[in-house]
């Protein structure tokens, strides 16, 4: 078990278990004012950016103390935001489409973000890959298993010569995003959503950010729907966001190749790693990655 009795001495916190399965975040009080004290990355320029979202309107968590280097990480203490999770209602669809559109559509800055690195695969990493959805498949989706593979298998193989070189050589727009886009990192308020978990951020091309957020929105989600969006749903989600960012004509052509690299890079692991923590031992979070494993960008119309 990870001590995290430096992380409580320096925030001046209580011990206490983390509040989230996946990763440590833990509540206190700084300062007089209730927190979240969690693991942030690119400190200084994570702090640069969404000082400067929340300059421009947008809601987002601004630290309120550190960030601290404790051992390997860094840590800050967030403002406790008061509300409710998402509830799956079209107004919180439409709500969460609206603030990934307004964060895509702020001005740009001098954060300093990191940029987005582009994986390299080679012939022993794909193979792991298929072994691991094999794997997922065999134990707790058989039924699945020969259609599954006999689609992404073969995608997998083809992602550095085909799918990966169609986004990185486009030339598509990119901005600072928060490249972890969904309901679990949003806590609902009178005035609407703000983002709580905004520190897996990026400089990214904004259309792989969507992208992953139509996959991965209702990923983790105690309660959830146990499935990705329904078309009505990624309608909704999708004209909210379109409110206010005009995708390039060259981003629109390219959605269904931007769907398939996310599902490649990013639902692969998800279900794979599943495996490891338990995920698929949950009815509703395996309906979910089941789901994951079986969508197409044919259900996401741009």
């Amino acid at each position: 078990m990870t001590d995290y009795s430096e992380v409580f001495l320096r925030f001046g916190i209580e011990p206490q278990d983390s509040l989230h399965p996946y990763a440590p975040v833990f509540r206190g009080v700084v300062g007089g004012v209730a927190v979240a004290v969690k693991r942030t990355h690119a400190p200084d320029a994570m702090g640069r950016w969404v000082r400067h979202l929340a300059g421009a309107g947008v809601p987002v968590v601004t630290p309120l103390a550190g960030p601290h280097r404790i051992g390997e990480d860094d840590w800050v203490a967030y403002p406790w935001i008061d509300g409710r999770p998402y509830d799956g209602s079209p107004a919180d669809i439409r709500a969460a489409g609206d603030l990934l559109g307004r964060l895509h559509a702020a001005p740009a800055g001098s954060t300093g973000l990191p940029g987005f690195v582009w994986p390299d695969h080679d012939a022993a990493s794909v193979e792991e890959d298929v072994a691991g959805l094999d794997k997922v498949l065999a134990c707790y989706r058989p039924g699945l298993r020969e259609e599954v593979l006999g689609r992404l298998a073969p995608l997998l193989a083809s992602f550095m010569t085909t799918t990966l070189p169609a986004i990185r050589d486009a030339g598509l727009p990119v901005a600072d995003v928060p490249l972890d886009y969904k309901a679990v990192n949003l806590v609902y308020g009178a005035a609407g959503p703000v983002l709580i978990d905004p520190d897996n951020g990026e400089r990214a091309p904004r259309l792989l950010d969507l992208a992953l957020a139509v996959l991965l929105f209702h990923n983790d989600l105690p309660g959830g729907p146990g499935r990705l969006f329904t078309g009505t749903e990624w309608a909704a989600f999708r004209d909210a966001y379109l409110a206010h960012v005009r995708l390039t004509e060259r981003e629109r052509a390219l959605w269904p190749v931007a769907v398939t690299y996310m599902l490649l890079e990013w639902g692969v692991w998800t279900a794979v790693n599943g495996g490891e923590t338990g995920d698929w031992d949950d009815p509703r979070q395996a309906a979910f990655l089941a789901d994951l494993l079986t969508a197409d960008a044919g259900r996401y119309p741009i």
